[in-house]
């Protein structure tokens, strides 16, 4: 990672020189979060808070925004980064294709796995990367949220568009959603869905959809396998167009005391003119 950051300085310096401009650079931002040292960051606890923090080296270009009350408070809204990427369930189950099945425990935190449901990410461990990514959790009052959740740091200097990212359920939605005694429990024609929308100079320019529960058809009662989001997705966001800001939002038909979502590797393409 360290050299492929390098070789595109050493690009970007030479192109510069050829077009009269102290720097010019066309990239893809890649952020999966796996660059922050788990140790000294998280400690005990499971979640990691800072004001805007970037995807990782090759993805500084994008600025992923929380708020807090207070230094050193618990995140209030936006992005965060989690430890609990990629783990079983604290239960011990998974639910594949339709059917829930007797796992063996994984976290990179043994014994806090109910502790923290809510930065969980719900499902298996996945084919690649570490144990980081971001969490978005969703304020029900805006004065809580950042501004906008994520943010192209040189938007005064060239042009961002958004490729994809990974996205899946945090446990705690999935608990609320399905459990049997939960009081939030989804039965027929209930919903939860993530929106996407990119902004440039204020102006909207695209939405992404995706239901991360959908339980609207007539013979859908939740035991569909795919009602429901237990395994990353990989969602296309080119449909955002040119961005300089983005902001994630969840809606649900149902009430919920809180509402979060696990996301990783947003790839962007960047390009940079200084």
């Amino acid at each position: 990672m360290k050299r492929f950051f390098v070789i595109l300085v050493a690009a970007a310096m030479a192109a510069s020189c050829l077009n009269d401009t102290y720097y010019e650079i066309t990239v893809q931002s890649y952020n999966d979060f796996e660059f922050y040292n788990p140790i000294e960051l998280f400690g005990n606890d499971s979640i990691y808070v800072e004001g805007v923090f970037s995807g990782s080296v090759s993805g500084a270009y994008l600025g992923f925004a929380s708020s807090r009350v207070a230094e050193q408070e618990k995140m209030t809204g936006g992005f965060g980064l989690t430890m609990k990427k990629d783990t079983l369930v604290a239960d011990g189950k998974i639910v594949k294709d339709g059917v829930v099945q007797e796992v063996e425990k994984y976290s990179p935190f043994p014994g806090t796995e109910n502790e923290y449901p809510q930065y969980t990410a719900y499902g298996t461990k996945s084919h690649q990367g570490l144990n980081t990514c971001a969490v978005f959790l969703q304020a029900d009052n805006v004065s809580l949220m950042p501004e906008h959740d994520i943010v192209f740091m040189e938007a005064e200097y060239g042009t961002c568009t958004p490729q994809m990212c990974r996205i899946i359920n945090t446990y705690e939605m999935v608990h609320h959603m399905m459990y049997e005694n939960s009081p939030y429990r989804f039965g027929k024609g209930d919903w939860l869905k993530l929106v996407i929308r990119g902004y440039l100079d204020g102006a909207e320019t695209g939405t992404v959809e995706y239901y991360l529960a959908d339980f609207r058809s007539e013979d859908n009662d939740g035991t569909e396998p795919d009602s429901l989001l237990t395994r990353w997705k990989n969602l296309p966001l080119t449909a955002l167009g040119q961005v300089d800001n983005i902001d994630f939002e969840l809606e649900a038909s149902k009430t919920l005391p809180s509402m979060t979502v696990c996301m990783d590797d947003f790839h962007a393409s960047v390009y940079v003119k200084r």
